[in-house]
């Protein structure tokens, strides 16, 4: 009876000890599964597989919206990837092609002309006097004497002198158009240019057939070309590029410097500050150089 007796209580005890150590691995398998989900759902599916199969269908549902939240920042992080950078030696090198008018100014050189001109009577004398009016209104310089003194192109045929001091009194006559011709120059609107006329007298102006106002009449207008006297092939771009930044400059300051710009069929330019208006060779704006 005694030893039925402790029997029976082994067996309450071994009984109990299967039930605490099935209940304790039931409650931390269900622990572990349902929690472990959060950190590390690929490692629960492996030991839900072992453990527990129902309690990992049971967080199906918590899984797939957690494998939403690791597949996105995986796709952001592969799209962010940065470039694989390209060695020197396989690199390709394409020169950049710049497309520029720039052209160096030429140097202007006093013709021997000129100098033959100024030894001759008082055109000396009267050359200097006429630069110390200029210098005194800050407008000298800007076009060398030699070019500001120029009459027409046709002074030769029609017997007069390539070069001429106007009258004092005109003097004053070409301080505005040489502002502007300063300012012109100085923004780099005109860099390669030849001053071709400048003033004349009646009788010069009518036989080189100046309009019976013309302008150069009063000392008030300038004539000029835009690059060398014959251009070439490659000088065109340039004078094009030129004579749109002239109407540009002409469009935008003419009427308030009263600028009157004009073209001629020899491709000399017209320049005074005596009216606002444009012309070209048919002395109408329809052939202007700025009818655009």
């Amino acid at each position: 009876m005694e030893r039925q007796t402790k029997q029976a209580s082994v067996f309450r005890k071994v009984i109990f000890k299967k039930a605490s150590f099935t209940g304790l691995f039931l409650y931390l398998n269900h622990t572990f599964l349902c929690n472990c989900a959060i950190f590390s759902p690929l490692f629960c599916i492996k030991i839900g597989t072992i453990l527990n199969v129902n309690c990992f269908f049971m967080m199906r549902n918590k899984l797939q919206g957690l494998f939403s939240l690791f597949v996105i920042p995986v796709m952001m992080v592969g799209c962010a990837t940065s470039p694989k950078k390209v060695s020197p030696s396989k690199r390709i090198y394409i020169p950049e092609e710049q497309v520029t008018f720039n052209r160096p100014i030429p140097t202007k050189t006093e013709p021997a002309s000129y100098r033959q001109w100024l030894g001759q009577g008082e055109n000396y004398a009267r050359v200097r006097e006429y630069e110390h009016f200029l210098m005194r209104n800050n407008v000298a310089h800007i076009i060398p004497s030699f070019e500001l003194l120029k009459t027409a192109r046709d002074w030769q045929k029609c017997g007069r002198s390539e070069y001429m001091v106007p009258n004092r009194e005109l003097w004053n006559n070409s301080l505005s158009t040489l502002r502007v011709f300063k300012y012109l120059i100085a923004a780099k609107i005109l860099t390669d240019f030849e001053v071709t006329s400048v003033y004349r007298d009646l009788p010069l102006n009518q036989c080189a057939g100046g309009a019976s106002s013309s302008k150069h009449l009063f000392n008030s207008a300038i004539d000029f070309r835009i690059g060398p006297e014959y251009p070439q092939p490659q000088d065109y771009a340039y004078i094009e590029q030129t004579k749109f930044k002239l109407c540009q400059f002409w469009i935008q300051h003419g009427q308030s410097l009263d600028l009157g710009i004009g073209l001629y069929s020899s491709g000399q330019i017209h320049l005074d500050t005596q009216g606002y208006r444009t012309w070209g060779p048919d002395l109408t704006r329809n052939t202007s150089l700025c009818n655009f």
